[in-house]
């Protein structure tokens, strides 16, 4: 998927096969929006548990029936991620982070707490795991580091309580981990039941989004009228009338309008025009229908269709995980607590030594110049230097710099960390923005020994040449700068600057053999 694409996340619980309902209210917008955006779709079992934790006998089957629902309507796995909660055990781990840190205020005025605490009855919700749902429904949110949240008017506080654990989470851990994410509302027509009522299971009064289509017309023509045109003479109202609402949703415009009519001037006949309700209803359910038939005669296929999304939705939350670990400093490797062991020249040149991590030259360049910027500052910079960053976010392009550099503990701004590769006979070569830093750090990466080098150069080494070249370069462009190593001689060219050019005032400083960096080799000095 294109990463200039937004990122949207939703789920629903599994009550088992889904109605018209659910599908005006979410699913008909969910196919949409896998075409514009990069989309997870998930069957939240776990949360199922929440209110069904002492009869789990019918969450799996549930669960798979809107599986085969989400696909039947129209939600192609190469275009989005279909996948079950449960196979993602990061939402897990997520959860229980942000349940460590989201105060117990915030769970106790959700306003669908006490209200399904009030209405839900024969069941006893006492229990952290109804409590804390909305605290594993932002970590759902959360993992995918989702910008949108696609829900109705009645779930926007959910989303607002996500944004909050966001907002505390970056807060607290001094990093920027989450965006808060956004609710985008959607559009929910006024679906009746077969009754008048809203169409909801727990009514009895649905019309299947899998039912077969005799059943669907079946159901649509023993609709209520809600009491009205008592004798087919009688003129009604369709704007009160559930057979109505659902022509405004189904029905072509001329069949609205014919129907219409018909029922205002009592020209046509209720049961006529329930049929062609039904007729329009079916047209859309039919090859619905059909799919779901399709699915379920390959089931194993299908199920394998879920697993695979479930490998895909691990793949993306490991990667969020992976900075909340970090952040939260419980992360799976030794990282930077190796510098607090670390004290020898000899054992630190040895870690100049990246040989052992070879895998890192298969993966793309800008992958591969993240790892090894991460490893510089993790095991190289010794350990009474603490270097903080605001942003987490990792950039396409080497070249591009980082919008916030590192920070010492003395408050020195630190930057470009920029890396290049030995690939050229005459240095590595980088390209540098234009911004000054108090501190430059240029990487150097030997790819055929394997060996990566570190120059730490304070301003006042390449302040006047910088300067210099800055004012020949065009806004916006980048300065050339060249690192060259002659024995153990290490020398910084700006190949812009011309011996001896003048620049506004001033006569170009550097000479043939470029400034002399030598000493800031391996020197971390001027981080202190």
């Amino acid at each position: 998927m294109s990463d200039s694409k937004k990122r949207v996340l939703s789920g629903m619980r599994p009550t088992g096969k889904l109605h018209l309902g659910n599908y005006m209210g979410a699913l008909y917008n969910w196919v949409r929006l896998q075409r514009e955006y990069e989309c997870y779709f998930f069957i939240a079992d776990w949360h199922a548990l929440t209110t069904d934790y002492a009869d789990t006998s019918q969450v799996k089957k549930n669960t798979l029936d809107v599986a085969l629902d989400f696909l039947a309507a129209g939600l192609d796995p190469e275009e989005c991620t279909i996948f079950v909660q449960s196979h993602v055990p990061q939402h897990a781990e997520l959860h229980l982070y942000f349940s460590m840190m989201t105060p117990l205020g915030w769970l106790e005025r959700v306003p669908t707490y006490k209200e399904q605490l009030e209405n839900i009855k024969g069941k006893d919700l006492t229990t952290y795991g109804f409590l804390g749902y909305p605290v594993l429904q932002s970590a759902d949110i959360l993992i995918y580091q989702a910008h949108f949240v696609p829900v109705g008017q009645d779930q926007v506080t959910h989303v607002e309580l996500t944004r909050e654990v966001a907002r505390r989470f970056n807060s607290m851990y001094k990093t920027e981990v989450f965006p808060e994410p956004e609710a985008l509302l959607t559009p929910t027509p006024k679906l009746p039941g077969i009754d008048g009522r809203k169409m909801s299971k727990s009514y009895n009064n649905t019309i299947g989004l899998t039912d077969p289509p005799a059943i669907v017309a079946s159901k649509v023509h023993n609709m209520s009228t809600n009491g009205q045109r008592i004798r087919q003479s009688d003129p009604g109202d369709p704007d009160l009338c559930p057979v109505g609402d659902l022509h405004k949703i189904f029905s072509s415009e001329e069949v609205i309008a014919e129907t219409q009519k018909g029922c205002r001037t009592a020209t046509i006949r209720c049961e006529f025009c329930k049929i062609d309700a039904g007729r329009s209803v079916a047209a859309v359910t039919e090859p619905i229908y059909a799919r779901r038939q399709q699915y379920e005669s390959q089931i194993d296929e299908t199920w394998d269709l879920l697993l695979a999304g479930g490998r895909k939705a691990q793949a993306r939350s490991e990667e969020t995980m992976a900075q909340v670990r970090a952040a939260m400093n419980i992360s799976h490797d030794l990282g930077a607590l190796r510098r607090h062991f670390v004290h020898s020249e000899e054992s630190r040149n040895a870690l100049r030594d990246l040989s052992r991590h070879s895998d890192w030259w298969t993966l793309p360049s800008d992958q591969r110049s993240k790892l090894l910027r991460d490893y510089w500052r993790n095991n190289l910079v010794p350990y009474d230097i603490s270097l903080s960053q605001e942003s987490n976010r990792i950039f396409p392009t080497i070249e591009k710099e980082l919008e916030e550099p590192f920070i010492t503990n003395r408050k020195k701004r630190v930057g470009p960390l920029l890396l290049a590769e030995g690939e050229y006979p005459d240095g590595w070569h980088f390209r540098l923005p234009t911004k000054s830093y108090e501190v430059w750090v240029l990487l150097c990466w030997e790819k055929k020994k394997y060996l990566l080098h570190d120059l730490i150069l304070p301003q006042k080494v390449y302040s006047q040449a910088f300067a210099q070249a800055k004012a020949m370069v065009k806004q916006g462009d980048t300065i050339h700068v060249i690192v060259r190593q002659r024995l153990e001689k290490w020398s910084l060219h700006f190949p812009n600057l011309q011996l001896g050019q003048p620049v506004g005032d001033a006569i170009v400083v550097q000479s043939d053999d470029g400034l002399d960096v030598t000493e800031f080799l391996h020197n971390y000095q001027p981080l202190q």
